[in-house]
This record gives C-alpha cells, structure tokens and sequence, in this order.
C-alpha cells in the first residue's frame, strides 16, 4: 500500500538546457514534476518538438502521468540591437523608438513595438531591462519617445520594457502566438498558457482560435498586467485556471501589493473550481546553489497555504545548475508546508457552481467521505471537471481521478490532490466499480475493506456533468468489467 497521504500540491518544471534529456526528464518525474512547461518565448519548433517527445518518453519510463503546457510568448515588449553596454544617468535624455531597424547608441535606442509613440503618453513611467531602470516621457515626435532617466543603469540587447501606466492596443495574441499555438496543438500539448492577458475577450480570442484549428485544451491565463488584475473575476471565469506571474506583475504593480493579489486570485480561482498556479522565482537561488534560502522556503510554504493548486519553477530545472534537485526541494516544501496545522481553509464554491450538478455532487461527495472516514474519493471523468472540483474541496482522503483516454489522464495531472488513473470505458455501474476496484489494487493504492465514495455521470456516453455518487467498500479484488 502506498502512504496514504501523499503530495497534495503539483509541480510545474519549465525544461530546457539543463533538463531537456530523457534520463534527466525521468529522473525529474520520479523526483516529482507533475507539469513540463514549454517555455515558446525560446526555442525553435523543432526544439519544442524534440522536448515534447523526450516527456512523453520519459512519461512511459517513468509510468506517471505528466501534463505538457505551453507558454506562449505573448506581445513582450523589448529592445532592440545596442551597440555594446549602454549606460543610462539619472537626468539625462534618451529615447526610445518604435522603430528597430538600426542598431541603438545614446541618446536614441530602438524598441520591438512599433506603437510604442501611440500608447504611451506624456508623464507616465517606462521601465527597462525588468523594472531595474526607468525613465519618465517627456515629449512625443513621430516614433519617437522622448524620456528623462528617473533611475539609472547599464541596458544591453534585448532587455525587457514594460510599461505599466499604459493601456496597450497590441493584440494578446501575436502572429508568433498563432503560428506557436497551431504547431502545439499538433504536438498535442494538454495546456495553454495565455500572456499579458487583461481582459476575458483575451480569453475569448485563444478559444475561438483553437476551435477553427480543431482541437480546444484547457487556457490557464497569466496574470502578470494591472489590468488584469483589475478584471481578475472575469478572466478567472473565462478561463479554465490561472498563473500568477510575479515576474513582470512585481514590475508592473509596486512589489508590495503582489501578496495580496496572489491571495485574492487564489480564492477567487477556488470558489469557481478553476486551476492556480504561482510562478516566478520561487527557488531561483537554486539556480547556483544547493539550497534554497529561507525566504523561498517561507514563500513556497505561504503559496500552499493560500491554497495554490500548483507551484512552478522556471529557471531553476530549465537553466539551473541543479534541476533535479530543484523539484526534490519543491517536492519536500510542499508536502511538509500540507503536514502543517489548519494547511488548507476550505472555500465555499460560488453560487454558480454550487448550482451545477458537479459542484453539488462534488461537495456531496466530500461530506459523504469524512462522515463515512472512506479512504478514497473516486471520480470517472471525461472533461476532468469532477475530480477538480472534488480537490478544489481539499478533503483528506485519496482523489482518484479515473479516466478512459490518454488525454484525460494526463489533464489530471495538474490537478491538487488528484492521482490520475487509466481505466478502460466501463459499460454501466457496476463495470466501472470492477474496472476500480481492479486498479486500485493492481496498483496497491487500496485494498480488501477500503471504503470509496465514486462520482460519474450517467450515461456515461452523454454530454453532461457529474450527476451521480455511489458508496462502496471492497470485499474482494474485482473481476472483468
């Protein structure tokens, strides 16, 4: 029998150099990712294609189930070419063109977003190279931004610009999205991640574009803009879950309100049965070092106990010195930060989903399992909202998601709480509990006497929700099915 309170909280790995072979990629599995993240901000498809065979044949070594999301890149503004280290002085002028067809020197540089003189204006903040240097405008002409350096730096090639007091009227997705989007689809990734979303229509957009390529996965929306933050509700109800990014959102907001918008998105995101993850920085010492500091200790432990679905790390298993060691820490972190007194506050699910009949067989299914003291909660699902809601509840015993396809199982790996399992197509109650039962104990997870509180919808074969909840204990290993 395996323990039986494992891991609650699921580990996203963003692969690259350091982790991208396969015995790396299975060694990472076994050690705890639960998510690869496809970083399209780098890479050529061939890359990406390289890396997503490499986790699917890590996947079958490992015998674990592993989600792949893909992170597009989104309308990321930077700059262009400079001749050399250019170094800013505070009071000084410098501009800042929408064009970048020349290579920048002081006082003029080039930037990649040719609307750049269209939507900022007179006043506001540009910040550069990640919110390290700002500067003020001063004056617009033609493509150029006039600015007075407010704090200063030395800027090199490419670095990040963001603008945080500025309302853009570039498109969420980019033409590298588009062509980005279709070639993962066709790889088959499980998740999207959507950046610099602010507003639902972002949301919106991704979706219709998914649909007329044929193939429509779960959107995880990032919140990294104020004006995201602003429409928090909406994009939570649009989307299938949430990322928040406190890499350019701690440069967008000031530093000190992150907190509380990574608290309140959470909950949000809970009381509508949708995905969180916190992202950014979350062991980045770990990059060097073997250890992480006690601050990010102390931070991955506040993210689990707001009640993240999952936590994420980026450069640490994509260019770190040490990835393995990254996700055995994460991993560590996360279940002993879960042992914690009161860890998790069950959030009561919003009127809209308490109106469902899978939030209400859900809930029911939770009550019904501690009254009982059964050891596991086993949903069958086709879409995976069964068992994410179940786990929004954060009941004590096992989720078991069950599923037929594939796809369906790995989609649950990103789920809290949820143990993905693959079970043939079952033909009526009783086969789907024979075809548990047999799971379950071929896996070692139950056994003789184990109580299982099961959740499905009836028929299996129709296009609706959660409607049915059956109590059962194992008398002896099923048969057939």
């Amino acid at each position: 029998m395996v323990e039986s309170r494992p891991r609650r909280t699921k580990i996203v790995g963003t692969i690259g150099p350091a982790s991208n072979s396969i015995e790396t990629l299975e060694s990472l599995i076994r050690a705890g990712l639960d998510v690869a993240r496809l970083n399209f901000s780098h890479g050529s498809h061939d890359d990406h294609r390289l890396v997503y065979e490499s986790v699917r044949e890590a996947e079958r070594r490992s015998g674990k189930p592993v989600a792949v999301m893909q992170d597009l890149q989104g309308p990321k503004i930077r700059l262009g070419k400079l001749k050399g280290e250019v170094v800013l002085t505070p009071g000084e002028t410098i501009i800042l063109s929408s064009e970048h067809n020349f290579v920048g020197e002081k006082p003029r540089l080039p930037t990649t977003y040719d609307r750049l003189a269209k939507d900022v204006g007179i006043g506001e903040r540009v910040l550069l190279a990640d919110g390290r240097l700002s500067v003020e405008v001063t004056k617009i002409e033609g493509a150029d931004v006039h600015t007075k350096v407010l704090v200063g730096g030395t800027l090199t090639s490419n670095k990040g610009i963001n603008l945080p007091g500025s309302i853009l009227s570039v498109p969420a997705l980019t033409e590298k999205d588009l062509q980005d989007l279709a070639f993962g689809l066709s790889l088959g990734i499980d998740y999207v991640a959507l950046s610099f979303v602010r507003t639902a229509q972002d949301i919106e957009q991704i979706k219709e574009e998914m649909a007329s390529l044929g193939r429509v996965v779960p959107v995880i929306a990032k919140i990294e803009k104020p004006q995201a933050v602003d429409n928090l509700v909406e994009i939570i109800d649009a989307a299938e879950g949430i990322m928040v990014a406190r890499g350019d959102l701690g440069v967008e907001l000031p530093p000190e309100k992150v907190p509380g918008v990574q608290r309140r998105a959470i909950r949000l995101a809970r009381e509508r049965g949708k995905l969180t993850v916190v992202a950014t920085q979350m062991l980045m010492s770990m990059t060097k070092n073997a250890r992480p500091t006690h601050a990010e200790v102390s931070d991955v432990a506040n993210a689990v106990f707001d009640g993240t679905d999952a936590v994420m790390l980026s450069e640490e298993t994509a260019a770190g010195a040490h990835p393995l060691k990254a996700v055995e820490t994460m991993a560590a972190l996360a279940k002993t930060a879960e042992e914690a007194p009161d860890a998790f506050l069950r959030i009561p699910f919003a009127d809209s989903v308490k109106r469902g009949h899978a939030g209400a067989i859900a809930a029911a299914a939770v009550v019904t399992a501690a009254e009982v003291g059964a050891q596991a909660i086993v949903s069958y699902t086709r879409r995976g909202l069964g068992p994410r809601l179940i786990g929004t509840w954060r009941p004590h015993c096992l989720i078991l998601g069950c599923a037929s396809t594939d796809q369906e199982v790995r989609r649950m790996a990103f789920y809290w709480g949820v143990q993905p399992i693959k079970i043939p197509p079952p033909e009526s109650i009783e086969s789907l509990v024979t075809l548990v039962e047999n799971a379950t104990v071929d896996q070692g997870i139950l056994g003789t006497g184990a109580t299982m509180v099961i959740t499905s919808k009836m028929p299996f074969t129709e296009p609706q929700e959660t409607n049915m909840l059956k109590l059962h204990t194992i008398e002896r290993r099923g048969r057939g099915g």
